[in-house]
């Protein structure tokens, strides 16, 4: 249980130095729109983005997987 916590610190140190080092400011510019964030803040948009669509694809893929299951099922004599 203690190595739980000694691993969050060191995940905590980790991202907080990652901010630190990375707070300049980036231009963004999609379309129309610009904007202006820390490199920081866009990195982890940016991954939350990513993270969230191969959750979508990976639960698509589930439901999918599990329709063509139980129609096999009923196939069966």
């Amino acid at each position: 249980m203690r190595w739980r916590l000694y691993l969050s610190l060191i995940l905590l140190s980790l991202v907080l130095t990652f901010v630190m080092q990375n707070t300049e400011t980036v231009n963004f510019n999609f379309f129309f729109w610009s904007f202006g964030l820390p490199r920081a803040l866009l990195l982890l948009v940016v991954f939350m983005i990513g993270v969230s669509t191969g959750l979508l694809l990976v639960a698509g893929y589930g439901t999918r997987r599990g329709k063509e299951s139980e129609k096999s099922k009923e196939q069966l004599p």
